[in-house]
């Protein structure tokens, strides 16, 4: 969900290839720009807390779009089919340090900036949520619901959500990484593992394999090694499997959404969505997804760079605005003044932190992980080399290892 697909690692050996792979990988950046986007129409058009600020029903206020964002929670099972592919992607050729490194380097700069900026509006905004101190300091962790707190933003809980997928990638790559037998096998074992938990009843268990969305990310995986070493019987029937067991947890989501919402929503357009999602990725992600045109490059290149920052805002800056013009207004000027604030916060926050604080704690905790530096050997060299080429050779997705 977090994970830019341009940010992957380069090395002057893959250097040739590596405006290719760029560009490849911006279609991808394009899919998650579009989940990030339906995701804040939904949050603003869609759901209670919307018309609570709005002073009205949103199918009714928004009856004209209703019918397609209604459907907006879906983008979260896309993001995590993206995070799925591109972590797997962008593990490969990292040892431990490496890899939390850049977990953290690119997660937590604009999360912090998101929950000060979110603490300071909530000191003279009245409404929405409205944490204590001790609940916002929580909120710097980025897993505030392991210790009761409440989160500052309505969609922090998807970021846990991450992070318990990042320390299940962690173990693997601290085992040796992924070869493609134990990607297979982690796709599937990891989701049966969380369903066994909640038919057993094993709430925590099911909660810390994050059950309901494991699936998702093994999706991903699926579709990257497919991309990596080709389409085989045996991922193709992985990918069978971890799409049906999303499915399976798709289902009692859709009629949760229709409760919430109180308005219909249909489990077979739900799980359509969610098929075209894959293939949408599996799309995206070909030797023949390249984006040729400048502008269009440069439109997406910015757009997946303000992605992150977008989703972790939108939700109570666009409701203060919303609030602010007040129930006077017709809801579209509303909704206008909702999205231009977050994407106004989404620019500042990369250019101001992001760009600035990324690679920094990066290698900061790196370093930090590091306990002893031994001379680097060829074969060290020779193992960077072939990482760095499978990440950003994009075309063949080609190399045999291991990684949003």
């Amino acid at each position: 969900m977090v994970e830019r697909m341009s940010d992957t690692r380069t090395d002057p050996a893959a250097t040739g290839t590596r405006e290719a792979a760029a560009h490849r990988l911006l279609l991808l950046d394009a899919l998650r720009f579009a989940a990030a986007v339906a995701v804040v129409v939904y949050h603003f058009t869609a759901t209670p807390t919307a018309g609570a600020y709005l002073g009205g029903r949103p199918h009714e206020e928004f009856a004209a779009i209703s019918g397609v964002t209604r459907y907006g929670w879906l983008a979260v099972e896309l993001f995590f089919v993206l995070s799925g592919f591109v972590i797997l992607m962008s593990a490969q050729g990292r040892n431990l340090a490496q890899f939390v490194g850049s977990r953290v380097g690119r997660l937590y700069p604009a999360f912090w900036a998101a929950v000060a900026i979110t603490a300071l509006l909530q000191a003279w905004w009245p409404g929405g949520r409205q944490p204590s101190l001790a609940d916002t300091l929580l909120n710097l962790t980025m897993a505030p619901d392991l210790f009761g707190a409440v989160p500052v933003q309505v969609v922090f809980w998807t970021l846990l959500v991450e992070l318990k997928f990042y320390v299940l990638v962690g173990v693997v790559v601290a085992l040796g990484g992924f070869t493609p037998r134990r990607v297979v096998a982690f796709a599937l074992l990891w989701p049966l593992a969380g369903m066994g938990a909640q038919a057993l009843g094993w709430s925590g268990v099911a909660s810390m394999l994050v059950a309901s969305y494991a699936p998702y990310f093994g999706v991903g995986m699926i579709l990257y090694l497919m991309r990596r070493d080709g389409v085989t019987g045996r991922l193709l029937a992985t990918l069978a499997a971890t799409v049906a067991m999303g499915v399976h947890h798709l289902v009692p989501r859709a009629e949760h959404a229709a409760r919430l919402q109180d308005v219909p929503v249909s489990v077979p357009v739900s799980v359509t969505v969610f098929a075209l999602s894959v293939a949408a990725v599996w799309w995206a992600s070909g030797p023949r997804a390249v984006v040729r045109t400048p502008w269009l490059a440069t439109a997406l290149t910015v757009a997946g760079a303000i992605t992150y920052p977008l989703y972790l805002v939108h939700t109570q800056f666009g409701y203060a605005a919303i609030e602010l013009l007040g129930t006077g207004v017709s809801p579209w000027v509303s909704l206008a003044a909702a999205l231009a604030v977050s994407t106004a916060l989404s620019f500042a926050i990369h250019h101001a932190v992001e760009k600035r604080a990324n690679r920094p704690l990066r290698k900061a905790v790196e370093r930090a992980l590091t306990t002893r530096r031994r001379p680097r050997t060829a074969a060290d060299g020779a193992r960077a080399v072939a990482g760095a080429r499978a990440r950003t050779d994009a075309g063949p997705y080609a190399s045999s290892a291991p990684v949003r």
